[in-house]
C-alpha cells in the first residue's frame, strides 16, 4: 500500500507540474513574440527618416524603454510573492497574464511616447510569473528533485517559449508593422489568463500557507534580508545576479549588435536566437539531472559560471558571424548552472516563505535587468562611438567571474549542515 501511495504521489507530481510549465510558457511566449520587433519599433520612433537603421540614439532609448518595465517589477515583485504565500499561486499567475494583455495592447495601439512608457510600467507592475511558477514547482517537488524540476520549468517553459515566440515574431516583423507583434502578444496573454483562471489547480496547500500577509516584508528592502539570511543563500543569489548581468547585456543588444558588426538582417539574428533558445532549453531541462549525477551539483554551478565568462569573452573577440554564433551557443550551454543556483536559494527558505524568497530573487533579477539594460546599452553605444563595440561583453565576462569567486568563497566557508549545501570539498 505504501508503494502504491508513492506511485500516486509521483503521478500527481507529473500532472501538476504541467500547470506551472503552461503558465510560464505562455507568459514568456507573449514576451518572445515582441523581442524581434522591439529594436525595429524603437529605431523607427527615433530616426527622422522612419528607418530601422541602428543608431546611438535608438540603442540608448531601447535600453531606457526596457528598463521601465524592470523598475516597476523591482518594486512590486516582493509584494506579489508575499501575497502568493497567503492566497496561493494561481491568482498571481492570472494577474501576470492580465497585465501583459493590457500592457502589450497599449504598445500596439498607442502613439504618444508617454503612453508607450505607461504600457511598459503596467507590465512591470504585474510581472511576477517566473517566481510564482518557481514557487509552484517548489510546492510540489521533493527536495532531491527540486533542481531538476526547476531546470525543466526554465528549459521547457522559458527556453521553448523564446524558441517558438522568437521565430514567429521574427517572421512577422519581416512582413508587417512591429505593432502587429505586440497585438498578437496581447492576445496570447489573454488566452493564458482565461485558461489559468478556469482550469489550473492550486499547488500551495492550505496547511502550507502563511497565516497572514506580512506587509512589512513585502517591500524591496526585504529582498536583501531574505536573500542574505545565510551565507550560502547570499552567495548563490550574488552569483545568479552577476551571471544574469552579463546575459542581459547580450540580450538587450543582440539584434543591434549583429546588425552593426556583422551586417546581419533581423532574420539571421532570429535564427541564432532560436538555436540558442533550443540549446538553453535542453541545457536547463537535462543538464542539472544528467551532468549533476556525474560531477555533482556544485560542480555544475562552477562549470556554468566559468564557461559563461569564457563565452562572453569569445563574443567580444569574434571577427566573424560564425564565431560569434558559436560563442552564443556555448553561453546557452553554460546556463545549466541557473537551476542549481535557484534551488540553493529556495532550499534556504522556510516552508511558508518560499514564494516571497523566490520573488525576492526575481525582484533583484529585475533590478539587475534594469541596471544592465541601461549600462550595457550605454557601453555598446560608447563602443560604436569609439570603435570598441565588444566592450559590454568584456564587462559581462568580468561579472560572471566575480560570481564564480563569490560562490567558491561561500562554499568553502558555509556550514556544512545548512540546508541545500552539499558536503563537497572546496576546489
Amino acid at each position: 500500500a505504501s508503494h502504491g501511495g508513492a506511485q500516486d504521489d509521483s503521478a500527481k507530481l507529473s500532472v501538476s507540474i504541467r500547470w506551472p510549465i503552461f503558465a510560464c510558457m505562455f507568459y514568456f511566449l507573449s514576451a518572445a513574440l515582441t523581442t524581434p520587433a522591439m529594436p525595429s519599433f524603437i529605431n523607427q520612433l527615433v530616426n527622422d527618416d522612419g528607418s530601422m537603421r541602428v543608431t546611438e540614439r535608438g540603442v540608448d532609448l531601447k535600453g531606457t524603454f526596457d528598463s521601465i518595465d524592470q523598475l516597476f517589477t523591482f518594486f512590486f515583485d516582493p509584494i506579489w510573492g508575499t501575497v502568493s504565500d497567503r492566497v496561493g499561486r494561481r491568482p498571481l499567475q492570472v494577474l501576470s497574464c492580465v497585465g501583459y494583455t493590457f500592457g502589450w495592447a497599449t504598445v500596439a495601439c498607442a502613439s504618444p511616447l508617454w503612453l508607450l512608457f505607461a504600457g511598459r510600467a503596467l507590465d512591470g507592475t504585474t510581472s511576477c510569473m517566473l517566481p510564482i511558477c518557481q514557487s509552484s514547482v517548489k510546492d510540489i517537488s521533493a527536495p532531491e528533485a527540486l533542481a531538476r524540476n526547476l531546470g525543466t520549468l526554465q528549459g521547457v517553459a522559458i527556453g521553448m517559449a523564446f524558441l517558438i515566440g522568437g521565430s514567429a515574431g521574427g517572421a512577422l516583423v519581416q512582413f508587417e508593422s512591429p505593432r502587429l507583434n505586440f497585438a498578437i502578444a496581447s492576445s496570447v496573454a489573454a488566452f493564458a489568463a482565461v485558461v489559468l483562471a478556469l482550469f489550473s489547480p492550486e499547488t500551495l496547500r492550505p496547511e502550507d500557507r502563511a497565516q497572514r500577509v506580512e506587509w512589512k516584508r513585502a517591500n524591496p528592502l526585504s529582498t536583501l534580508v531574505r536573500l542574505g539570511k545565510s551565507r550560502m543563500s547570499l552567495a548563490a543569489s550574488t552569483s545568479f545576479l552577476l551571471f544574469w548581468f552579463g546575459l542581459n547585456g547580450l540580450q538587450v543588444n543582440l539584434y543591434n549588435y549583429t546588425a552593426y558588426r556583422y551586417g546581419w538582417a533581423p532574420s539571421v539574428a532570429l535564427g541564432l536566437q532560436a538555436a540558442s533558445g533550443l540549446v538553453l532549453a535542453a541545457s536547463n531541462a537535462l543538464g542539472p539531472g544528467y551532468l549533476g549525477s556525474l560531477v555533482g551539483e556544485m560542480n555544475v554551478v562552477r562549470i556554468g559560471l566559468v564557461g559563461f565568462a569564457a563565452s562572453l569573452a569569445g563574443m567580444a573577440v569574434s571577427q566573424t558571424g560564425w564565431a560569434f554564433a558559436a560563442s552564443v551557443i556555448a553561453g546557452s550551454v553554460a546556463t545549466v548552472c541557473l537551476p542549481g543556483l535557484t534551488g540553493l536559494v529556495a532550499a534556504q527558505a522556510d516552508k511558508d516563505d518560499v514564494g516571497a524568497t523566490l520573488a525576492a530573487l526575481d525582484s533583484m533579477s529585475t533590478l539587475d535587468r534594469f541596471v544592465a539594460y541601461k549600462v550595457m546599452s550605454r557601453l555598446f553605444a560608447w563602443g560604436i562611438a569609439h570603435g570598441q563595440v565588444g566592450t559590454h561583453f568584456y564587462a559581462g565576462a568580468g561579472c560572471a567571474l566575480l560570481g564564480w569567486v563569490a560562490f567558491e568563497v561561500a562554499l568553502c566557508t558555509a556550514p556544512r549542515t545548512r540546508r541545500g549545501v552539499a558536503p563537497e570539498v572546496c576546489a
